[in-house]
């Protein structure tokens, strides 16, 4: 099954001419749920759709549980999952305290394995 692309026009302001240019840009078939993807893994092991479920639903909490305690998370097969963080810039670094910093999003890097199969991907054109 390919992945589908459009192309989407896209002005390059970084040079002194405005230019022109084309570009794919990604375009998924439809968001597949909690509820599909528990049926698609039931079908392949021996746990019921329901305990799918239950089992990605404690994994989201405890992923959240660990990131707010500080750690990365490991998942073999899928990649890790960090906290990434910042804060404004400061002349010292006194100023630079707990109440400045902020959660700004959680990364996500995949597994080798899981981005060197991304060269297998096929494309289709979409309208």
């Amino acid at each position: 099954m390919a992945y589908n692309y459009r192309v989407c026009k896209k002005v390059d302001k970084t040079k002194p001419e405005k230019q022109v240019r084309y570009y794919a840009v990604p375009v998924s078939l439809k968001l597949i749920s909690v509820k599909r993807l528990s049926r698609i893994i039931s079908d392949r092991c021996s746990l019921t759709g329901s305990d799918v479920v239950a089992c990605i639903d404690a994994l989201a909490h405890v992923i959240e549980e660990q990131i707010h305690d500080g750690n990365s998370i490991c998942l073999k097969g899928l990649g890790i999952f960090w906290l990434a963080a910042s804060s404004p810039g400061f002349d010292t670094p006194e100023e630079c305290t707990p109440s400045n910093v902020f959660a700004k999003r959680i990364c996500f890097l995949p597994e080798m394995d899981l981005k060197k199969n991304l060269a297998n991907v096929e494309f289709t054109k979409v309208d």
